[in-house]
This record gives structure tokens, sequence and C-alpha cells, in this order.
């Protein structure tokens, strides 16, 4: 089989992703692939300094309601479990 085969049939194969805390670090890379997108999209003009700044603002606000509702899911569960 050649290289294209192989790659191709390793996206068949299911990655394991575990649920402790530390998984909860695969949601950074991601949401910093879609503010980039995001702002690219939405930007007529690239200037790079305010676009890096559009870009981290979109990143952490997107972030920060992504930890919050983490830790109010957290909670819920916690208080239904115990």
């Amino acid at each position: 089989m050649n290289s294209l085969t192989l790659m191709l049939a390793s996206f068949t194969a299911p990655v394991t992703i575990h649920t402790d805390p530390w998984a909860m670090l695969y949601m950074f890379p991601l949401l910093a692939a879609i503010s980039i997108v995001y702002k690219a999209t939405k930007v007529r003009v690239i200037l790079w300094k305010s676009f890096f700044i559009q870009t981290l603002l979109l990143f952490l606000t997107v972030s920060g309601f992504m930890i919050a509702a983490i830790a109010v899911i957290d909670l819920i569960s916690w208080l239904v479990t115990s």
C-alpha cells in the first residue's frame, strides 16, 4: 500500500479521548482555529496588529464562556449525584 492509502485508512479508526480534566485542553487548539477563521472571514481588510488583537479577544471570550459553562455543568452534576 502506498502512503496516501495508509494515511486515509488511519482516519477510519477513532481517536480515544479520555474523560479526565486534562482532556478539556483539546478545546483550546480548536477554539484558536475557529477564532482565526471567523475573524478572517469577518474583517474586510486584515491589519495584522488589529487582527491579532481581535482574534485574541474572541479566543479569550469563547474560552472564558466555555470554562464557565464547564464549571456550572460540573457543579450541577456534583449537586445531583451527591
